[in-house]
């Protein structure tokens, strides 16, 4: 496992071109301008001296060094700021202390994030002022669950003290002394 996060680790970098974020994504955009006006007063200056296929070349060549500077500017302001990337560092460690980890997930937060938020957005009117409606739906699914777990304990007590019956003489009357019946 230590191998194959060191694996990871050494050629990560060739994710950092999708992880740029809205700055690096700015900065890149500013330089894709700056280049292109470049571009274009090289192809101004030279319109009439080249012929169309070395036009084409020059256009070509630009094209792939502006796209190859778009990229390492993206790697460059990218950053590898993974929760998951730092909780995979420290597995080996865990499961060395702790042993293998049994039905462990990076996901908890899905399962409860699920029914308390989905299902009430799902049932709102999806305006803005969804949030009391998403409460008030919560409040009516924890109150059906409420209500079915007091009545198991109604129906064991009830069962309870059928079975107290049987072993204990039970009169119909419960105000009555036992053995008066």
């Amino acid at each position: 496992m230590e191998d194959a996060l060191h694996h990871f680790h050494t050629f990560k970098d060739i994710f950092l071109v999708g992880r740029a974020g809205k700055k690096g994504k700015a900065k890149a955009n500013a330089l894709r301008s700056e280049l292109m006006k470049k571009r274009k007063v090289d192809k101004e200056t030279n319109a009439g001296t080249l012929t169309l296929s070395k036009k084409w070349r020059k256009m070509n060549a630009w094209r792939d060094y502006i796209n190859h500077k778009i990229d390492v500017s993206k790697v460059l302001n990218a950053d590898f700021n993974f929760p998951k990337i730092h909780l995979m560092s420290n597995w080996v460690e865990q499961l060395r202390r702790h042993g293998a980890f049994q039905h462990y997930s990076a996901e908890r937060h899905e399962p409860a994030h699920k029914p308390n938020l989905k299902d009430g957005w799902n049932t709102s009117n999806h305006n803005l002022n969804y949030l009391p409606e998403v409460i008030t739906f919560q409040h009516r699914i924890l109150s059906f669950e409420i209500r079915e777990l007091t009545l198991q304990v109604l129906a064991q007590r009830s069962e309870d003290s059928a079975a107290a019956c049987t072993v204990l003489p039970c009169s119909p009357d419960p105000t009555a002394p036992l053995g008066s019946n």
